[in-house]
């Protein structure tokens, strides 16, 4: 049986099955959609029957469900009768309402495999076959208009990251948790259903196993960058002594630690995105698609990041990547020594930031080494350098002037010199 995610799918499924009846009903509330045909519900049941079958993740049985539902409330009549021209209504439909390309495209992919599922195509022996895609579905397709296609909005720097770390002032446990989301190039669920038996702390790096919801199975996250915060949140971890205590967990009431929800922590970050004055729409999900644009325009080599990200293959980069032409052009020329990175290229180099007095390893969002409490940035440094250097020759300058200014001062008053003589001497003022 597919387990439970961290969103809460499965009740959401148990629950749509549930008041599946309701839906026969001119919609209420939030309720979009409407099955036009009660023939159509046992559809829905036969499609339940099959995800059992398979084992489906109950997000995967939702979407499914979800784009079943469009079909249902636009074909009116038994679906076991619908045709080509049913199919075109459905989709006209689709396509005038707002959906970005990628989820025209999954719906398409979506209404195929159902179709498959509950109206199979039969070989000449009347078996199922299912390498054959049902007629009437058969001319969808999932490619889509590239001029359709729209840039994200949640592209960050890393100055940007920076300050959205440093936002989050004395929370080392929101510190850890964005640097290692973005260094790791994990997902949010994966990363929030890890526990303390999960985390390895070394002496500079740490490994984080992913034991269980890993999309591609058990793997381990990288922690070099973001190991100050880590470990220093792995130190303070109010549950340390339980190994099965999730390693991110709510602080609001000491006497409920609970696991920290994706939702929980989107809320944080847009609460904070607008104390750093950052406005864009930066949720959890997106520090893994920077990430990975990061570690792409510092140089990586795709299949670093694979192995990073723990993906089966590099196909997915496409869709992860924030990148385009214009960096990757800048990139090559400050490769080839044609133009001097400017400082969007030179931030990026690994996020931690060591001092050059101690050699600590600090986070990225520190200025002050916590070893030391000397400056972490150069140029802080070398300002501060030559403050003191000016400093101490303009001391140097008044000690080498102060014996003939002392001259001057006794010689503009004779008596105050006689005064020295006598008191050098021994000779007591009569007065």
């Amino acid at each position: 049986m597919a387990e439970n995610d961290i969103y809460n799918n499965q009740k959401r499924y148990n629950d749509f099955l549930k008041d599946l009846s309701t839906y026969t009903k001119p919609p209420v509330g939030k309720r979009k959609y409407q099955v036009k045909n009660k023939a159509n519900i046992s559809y829905y049941h036969e499609l339940a029957r099959v995800f059992d079958a398979r084992d489906a993740s109950f997000i995967r049985r939702l979407r499914l469900f979800r784009s079943f539902l469009i079909v249902t409330h636009i074909i009116e009549k038994d679906l076991k009768d619908a045709d080509r021209d049913d199919l075109n209504k459905v989709m006209a439909y689709f396509n005038k309402q707002n959906f970005s390309p990628k989820t025209k495209k999954d719906f398409v992919i979506d209404i195929k495999f159902i179709w498959k599922c509950v109206f199979p195509e039969k070989d000449e022996r009347g078996r199922i076959d299912e390498t054959i895609v049902p007629y009437p579905v058969r001319h969808l397709s999932p490619k889509v208009d590239k001029s359709r296609e729209k840039r994200r909005q949640d592209k960050i720097t890393l100055e940007e990251f920076e300050n959205l770390v440093s936002a989050f002032g004395d929370d080392v446990r929101m510190k850890a948790l964005l640097t290692l989301a973005l260094e790791s190039l994990v997902r949010p669920q994966e990363l929030l259903y890890t526990r303390l038996k999960d985390v390895e702390i070394y002496d500079n790096y740490a490994k984080i196993y992913i034991s269980e919801h890993g999309k591609e199975g058990v793997k381990f996250l990288r922690c070099i960058d973001s190991f100050p915060y880590v470990s220093e949140w792995h130190t303070k971890h109010p549950l340390k002594k339980n190994p099965n205590a999730f390693f991110f967990i709510t602080m609001g009431n000491k006497s409920r630690y609970e696991q920290l929800s994706p939702y929980a922590v989107n809320k944080q970050i847009r609460l904070k995105c607008e104390l750093a004055g950052i406005k864009k729409p930066i949720t959890f999900y997106s520090l893994k698609r920077n990430g990975v644009t990061i570690r792409r325009l510092r140089g990586d080599t795709d299949l670093e990041i694979q192995h990073t990200a723990g993906w089966t293959s590099t196909k997915q980069l496409k869709t992860y990547d924030l990148s385009d032409a214009d960096e990757s052009f800048k990139l090559e020329l400050v490769k080839r020594g044609i133009i001097k990175p400017d400082k969007e290229h030179q931030e990026l180099k690994p996020t931690i930031k060591t001092c050059l007095f101690c050699g600590v390893g600090n986070g990225i969002a520190e200025s002050i080494c916590k070893n030391c409490k000397r400056p972490l940035d150069r140029e802080i440094i070398e300002k501060q350098t030559k403050e003191n250097e000016g400093k101490i020759q303009e001391l140097q300058q008044k000690i080498k002037d102060l014996p003939g200014q002392v001259l001057e001062l006794l010689k503009e008053k004779p008596e105050t010199l006689r005064k020295a003589l006598d008191l050098k001497r021994g000779v007591k003022d009569d007065k």
